[in-house]
């Protein structure tokens, strides 16, 4: 069965990460695999955006374990490298973040300065400054890919690595998410790619894996930080870093099948945090495409990804707006992403606002959701996924530019969509609670063969929020 391999590096890696598994959620469909193995790879161990996509998947995975694939929402199978059926010898943590095993040193004990001769300590201290040498490794490399690249060469002899080129099979996929302006994702994203593709790399599987299809999103910059005259991050250098890296890739990175490209002008700038803890940055549509990218690249057949020359992709918008809504993207993206954002938004909401209104109703009856919604764990992992959905739009709408596909403050379900009220009057009573109860009971009894209660709840709903999106949303 193909695979996805899926490299997030650095703080935007796991970004893009969360916005994905959202996607999946929703159940919008990847392609070509079938199962994705996301590696998150952060020295910082203690970022909280990374943290943050962890949880997610993790609460992703156990939801999906219960439900298999073809429940309507998520879908699509998702696990750690450690999940697959061991080949070789290698042990590796049960975890989707790579392990640098806690680098707690700065970088010029890494590279045990006091040990190098003394031509060799000169030469050093030409290619990096004082803060680069006495800079601590604990939170990441600080927009300094110059340090990032030799601290990220371990990469290819990590356990990690081993174990994910001893379960590597022909017919699996590599993509890889970056950034280019920052120091982890410009550095991670050129030697990964180097290593990958040497058949000589002395990796179980290094000729399948040189020959793999290839993807990988670069995100130029989308954001700006504050001023802080004590950080060592300026985004005022992010678009000279960004032309350097460019010119890099343009003579070096030849061993892409596809490789795309995204970046947004700044309205709002985000604390200037250098990592750890503190780094938790709101969600972002450049975030959101570049989860797409992913589904494009798994869109492609082989035959087509294989001409010899790379792809490249970049993203337009069909209105250049500060406030983004379904509407305003072209038919391709809406196409992929509307209906299912719209069902999964419909169920949270329903589940939020009205599912303990339902408790005399049949389907609830049926479905024994008294005894279940207190006391089966799988209802409180969708709680808790639903209400991180909610929170993953809200950071949307208020960042700037802002994606705004529902109005999350509306109670009438008939005003939900921004940009698409459906129509009510007389004769029209749109879509209310009443509406979803009757259809959920009719669908509850004719849905008895199903015999796996969770799997049955979540068929219903994805049976009922499609029927509704297509007898009362107007065409989006």
């Amino acid at each position: 069965m193909p695979k996805l391999f899926l490299f997030g590096i650095g703080g935007t890696g796991s970004r893009v990460l969360r916005s994905l598994t959202m996607l999946m959620a929703a159940g919008v469909p990847i392609k070509n695999c079938d199962r994705i193995v996301p590696i998150l790879i952060d020295p910082d161990s203690q970022n909280a955006d990374m943290l943050r996509a962890v949880e997610l998947l993790k609460t992703y995975k156990r939801l999906h374990k219960k439900l298999g694939r073809d429940a309507g929402f998520f879908g699509k199978e998702v696990s750690t490298l450690a999940d697959m059926e061991a080949r070789g010898e290698g042990k590796i943590k049960d975890t989707f973040i790579f392990d640098f095993g806690g680098i707690n040193q700065s970088f010029r004990d890494f590279i045990h300065f006091p040990d190098l001769e003394p031509d060799t300590q000169s030469l050093m201290q030409l290619l990096y400054t004082d803060d680069n040498l006495n800079s601590p490794l604990t939170v990441g490399f600080k927009g300094s890919p110059n340090v990032g690249s030799v601290v990220l060469n371990q990469l290819k002899a990590s356990p990690e690595i081993r174990f994910f080129a001893d379960n590597f099979q022909t017919g699996d996929r590599i993509f890889i998410i970056s950034s280019i302006f920052g120091g982890t994702g410009a550095a991670g994203f050129p030697l990964l790619l180097k290593n990958l593709r040497d058949p000589d790399s002395g990796l179980q599987n290094a000729g399948a894996i040189a020959q793999a299809l290839v993807g990988a999103i670069t995100v130029l910059p989308y954001f700006a930080l504050q001023t802080d005259d004590g950080s060592r991050i300026d985004s005022n250098t992010f678009l000279t870093k960004t032309k350097a890296a460019l010119s890099y890739y343009r003579t070096n990175l030849n061993d892409l099948n596809a490789l795309y490209y995204l970046a947004d002008v700044s309205d709002k700038p985000y604390e200037n945090r250098e990592g750890g803890a503190a780094q938790k940055n709101d969600a972002h549509l450049v975030e959101l495409l570049s989860a797409l990218s992913v589904v494009d690249f798994m869109e492609y057949d082989a035959a087509e990804l294989t001409g010899g020359s790379t792809r490249y992709h970049e993203y337009g918008l069909r209105d250049d707006r500060p406030e983004i809504f379904l509407d305003h993207l072209y038919a391709d993206t809406k196409d992929k992403i509307a209906r299912p954002l719209t069902q999964f938004m419909m169920l949270a909401k329903y589940y939020r606002e009205h599912l303990e209104d339902d408790k005399g109703k049949n389907y609830y009856k049926g479905l024994k959701l008294d005894h279940a919604m207190r006391n089966d764990s799988f209802y409180r992992d969708l709680g808790t996924f639903l209400d991180g959905y909610y929170t993953w739009l809200s950071e949307l709408a208020g960042n700037r530019r802002g994606f705004e596909p529902f109005n999350l403050d509306t109670d009438d379900f008939n005003t939900l969509i921004n940009g698409k009220t459906i129509a009510t009057g007389l004769f029209k009573k749109g879509l209310t609670p009443g509406y979803f109860q009757i259809e959920l009971n009719r669908a509850e009894q004719k849905m008895q063969d199903e015999p796996d209660p969770n799997r049955k709840f979540i068929k219903l709903f994805h049976e009922v929020t499609g029927k509704a999106y297509e007898e009362k949303v107007p065409t989006i």
